[in-house]
């Protein structure tokens, strides 16, 4: 089984909107907290969370679930970036009602095309003009209706009619399912894909959520489901009209336990696909999930040593990816990529410590991505840290950061607060997850608080000076930190 380590469908894919359907529906894992995006009940459903917490592999799993539960209905999988190449956003300095009448533009629009997509012969005038949208830009195939409609309108430019299209679809949208007994599914992804922090883009996104709020309550059997990264939304959430959609919001976190099952789901899938007529596998396969301990023993040594301690590996394998699937998935193939190189056919502790540094690496670049905008001066922040300690208690983090990042960096910014002092760059380096609180009271190994579990730490009210605060161990070896005594 040595070269199941390098097959690439052992983890699945680490981009949820590209795992193949039937692989992703095996190892999905639906959460109570998640339920109103699965809800007919529910027209309007946002997903918040960190990058890598799978919010895409959210959508596509929700739709594939909506889909064959809904048969009839009509299912629209979408890129933001393809929703605004609808149509020219307003121009820098439009108001937010401009702003929200561009969204529902586009988003009538998008709907209006798959609608005419699947009308097959149009009598009505509000039929032939879906029919005719579907055509202009280009998601129908030619058909007598088309010809037709097309003798009516030569006169108008291609980008004139483009244009009157977008312009009339909210109404032409309202009146058609009004009088049809049909529900639309709208999964929108990445609105914020290229969110930078200044006033046009933040107008932009905010006014998404704001329009999406609108549509649902305006347009008979609509149901929208959108992602949003944790940290933008901390960001645009100034605008007082997002306080309506808070109600919408579905935070997405995994717990140890739930990372091990999709981990244990994954793997088993695997070998049970690749291995068919394998009696034991067969045997861990029909007593899923009481035997999950054994699908590890498929892949890994034996249990993982943490410190003093010796764990059921996806416990070292959440704290180490952060209870982020996506990172839980490069950190082990990458481990599983050098007990192959070793020649071994199950990972081990060993093979996660040589990988340390190249997957370091990779979430030190994540990290920049994702709150680079935050912070201009991330990069310098973080840089700090390096060929230092692995543990601060708050007076010593503090004074760190006055010692080696005040005073050598003026005018440090944090989301547009221009006074920044040391309390204010250790929440937000809490925040972020480059610190978390070091508690050693579990005896499981989930030794590590994070911003997600207790937010309300690092701040004034709630300073405790002898709290200890350990660089996440993902960060440790690439920026050459001194490892602990202890994990």
């Amino acid at each position: 089984m040595k070269e199941d380590l390098i097959n690439p469908r052992l983890f699945g894919n680490e981009a949820g909107e590209d795992e193949d359907k039937e692989r992703l529906m095996s190892y999905y894992i639906e959460k109570p907290d998640n339920k109103a995006f699965f809800s007919n009940n529910t027209p309007l459903a946002f997903v918040r969370a960190r990058k890598g917490m799978g919010k895409s592999a959210l959508l596509s799993y929700a739709h594939y679930s909506l889909e064959s539960k809904y048969p009839k209905a009509v299912f629209i999988s979408i890129k933001a970036s393809e929703l605004i190449s609808i149509k020219l956003h307003p121009q820098n300095g439009a108001s937010a009602l401009e702003y929200m009448n561009y969204w529902q533009e586009c988003l009538c629009t998008r709907v209006a095309i798959e609608i005419g997509k699947n009308i097959d012969f149009a009598l009505s005038d509000d039929s032939m003009m879906l029919v005719e949208m579907s055509e202009l830009l280009g998601y129908k195939g030619r058909n007598l209706v088309n010809a037709l409609t097309e003798r009516f309108s030569k006169a108008l430019p291609r980008l004139e009619k483009e244009k009157k299209c977008a312009e009339n679809a909210p109404e032409l949208l309202k009146r058609y399912t009004a009088n049809q007994d049909i529900k639309v599914w709208m999964f929108i992804d990445d609105i914020d894909a290229t969110f930078k922090d200044s006033p046009d883009n933040k107008m932009l996104v905010s006014t998404f959520f704001s329009a999406c709020r609108n549509m649902i309550n305006t347009v008979k059997g609509l149901y929208i489901r959108a992602s949003v990264r944790t940290d933008v939304w901390a960001i645009i959430k100034e605008d007082e009209a997002l306080d309506k959609c808070e109600q919408y919001m579905v935070d997405l976190k995994w717990s140890t336990e739930e990372t091990g099952s999709i981990l244990s789901k994954k793997i088993v899938t695997y070998f049970a696909e690749a291995y068919p007529e394998n009696q034991e596998i067969g045997r861990i396969k029909r007593w899923y999930p009481n035997s999950q301990p054994f699908v590890f023993d498929l892949l890994v040594n034996g249990k993982l040593k943490w410190g003093e301690r010796y764990l059921d590996p996806y416990r070292p394998i959440h704290i180490l990816s952060a209870g982020r699937p996506r990172w839980a998935a490069q950190l082990c193939r990458l481990a599983a990529e050098e007990a192959y190189s070793k020649n071994n056919e199950r990972i081990s502790i060993g093979h996660i410590n040589s990988v340390m540094f190249k997957y370091g690496s990779f979430r030190l670049t994540d990290l920049y991505k994702e709150h680079g905008h935050q912070c201009a001066d991330l990069k310098k922040i973080i840089e700090s840290f390096r060929n230092g300690k692995t543990v601060y208690t708050s007076d010593q983090l503090l004074a760190f950061i006055r010692d080696n990042i005040l005073s050598r960096f003026k005018d440090i910014v944090i989301e547009n607060k221009t006074t920044v002092n040391a309390l204010d760059i250790a929440h937000f380096l809490y925040r972020i997850g480059f610190i978390t609180l070091d508690d050693d009271s579990f005896e499981n190994g989930s030794s590590y608080i994070r911003f997600e579990d207790i937010p309300d730490l690092l701040i004034e009210a709630n300073y405790d000076p002898e709290d200890l605060w350990a660089v996440h161990p993902s960060y440790r070896t690439v920026l050459h930190l001194k490892q602990p005594s202890k994990q």
